[in-house]
């Protein structure tokens, strides 16, 4: 009797499911392995966001009670940060704007050039047919069926028929290049005027602008002087030079406390202690008020450096670092604080805007704000600070004297 056996296919079909998920089992581990660095990181990458987000929640919280107190203090003192603030705004308009506008000068630009490479491969097209309909006609309309009953030599017949085909194919291409470029041309011609009425609004909002912000600045020097009689006795002068130092303290030390709690770098980088005597200026410009100095009428003493330079000239960062302070503050008008780790500040006052806001990575030569006079100051200047765990440093001694960001835009 014959036998048959089950054959293998068969049998596998038959394997126990239990068996099946043992085989699948390692190889799950597998993936589960590899898998686990990427949800590692991406879980890593969600705490410090979080903890980010919780960082600039707590120093906007230190920013609005700043405010509150100031607001407290004086009518005149409200109106300069609210003005100062505004003409902070516009300033930044204006620097998008003057930034669109040439972008758009730029684009306008390159639409004129392919317009007139368009009108001037016209124009070669144009004297190309001119030149072929010139000898067509001296040739007469009749010529190609003249060569054909003129008995010639078959072979130069062929060859004169088909140049006479060639010439006729080459006519007609001029002619579909010409009216391709023809209508090119027209749209082209369409996007230049779009282009330059876009440029005539932009220009437009510009003038818009300028008027709004001599407006603002006009009001600016009306509240400063009437800020001037408020002070205007030498003790209550010495009384608001004190406060704005402590307040300046006091934001320094709640940001230190802030800080300690930030999240770490996620890259690597140069220690801040380490570019000592390295560091560019944060902008070109003369030293007026020395670091250690005296600051009448008071017995302060100048703990930065006060530089002056051209209204909205850019400031520069000197360092990698994250914005943790970028707002108004009574004294030194529009500032902003950069953290550079291991408790190293870096500070600049007066700007006319900032162009930073809190937690943003910087990087060196970066621009953060633009030179103004806010604060209350009758001319454009930066004040600038490095400070370590709240203890001033002597810019001099950290940035090369003559070295600044010279090859940046």
């Amino acid at each position: 009797m014959i036998r048959l056996r089950p054959s293998t296919a068969a049998s596998t079909d038959f394997t126990c499911p239990q068996t099946r998920s043992m085989r699948l089992f390692p190889l799950l581990l597998i993936v589960l392995f590899l898998c686990q660095p990427a949800l590692a990181a991406s879980n890593e990458r969600a705490r410090k966001e979080h903890e980010l987000k919780q960082l600039i929640q707590r120093i906007d919280g230190l920013r609005r009670e700043m405010e509150q107190r100031q607001n407290s203090k004086s009518a005149q003192t409200r109106k300069l940060r609210r003005i100062e603030k505004r003409i902070a705004d516009l300033a930044r308009e204006m620097r998008d704007t003057r930034n669109r506008i040439r972008k758009q000068q730029r684009k306008l630009a390159r639409l004129r050039d392919q317009q007139q490479a368009l009108e001037q491969r016209m124009e070669t097209h144009r004297r190309q047919l001119a030149e072929q309909l010139r000898d067509a006609y001296r040739q007469g309309p009749n010529e190609p069926l003249r060569l054909l009953f003129s008995q010639q030599d078959p072979s130069r017949l062929q060859r004169n028929l088909t140049y006479y085909r060639y010439l006729g194919r080459q006519r007609q291409r001029l002619l579909d290049a010409s009216r391709a470029d023809f209508e090119q041309l027209a749209a082209h011609e369409q996007r230049v005027l779009e282009a330059r009425q876009a440029l005539e609004q932009t220009l437009e909002r510009q003038r818009r602008q300028k008027a709004r912000l001599d407006r603002d600045r006009s009001e600016r020097q009306r509240i400063l002087a009437e800020l001037d009689k408020e002070l205007g006795r030498k003790g209550r002068k010495l009384a608001q030079l004190e406060e704005n130092a402590r307040n300046l303290r006091q934001l320094i030390d709640s940001l230190g406390r802030l800080l300690e709690r930030s999240p770490a770098e996620t890259r690597p980088q140069q220690k801040f202690a380490k570019l000592r005597g390295k560091l560019s200026w944060p902008v070109k410009g003369r030293v007026r008020k020395l670091f250690g100095k005296r600051k009448p009428p008071s017995s302060l003493r100048w703990q930065g450096v006060m530089i002056e330079a051209p209204a909205g000239n850019n400031v520069r960062a000197i360092a990698r670092g994250r914005v943790a302070f970028a707002d108004w503050l009574r004294g030194y008008g529009n500032l902003i604080i950069l953290d550079h780790g291991d408790g190293y500040l870096s500070l600049y006052g007066h700007n006319e805007a900032l162009f930073k806001q809190t937690g943003e990575w910087v990087e060196p030569g970066e621009i953060i704000g633009s030179i103004g006079d806010s604060g209350g100051r009758s001319s454009p200047a930066l004040y600038f600070e490095i400070r370590r765990k709240g203890k001033p440093l002597n810019p001099a001694r950290w940035a090369s004297s003559k070295n600044w960001f010279r090859s940046l835009p």
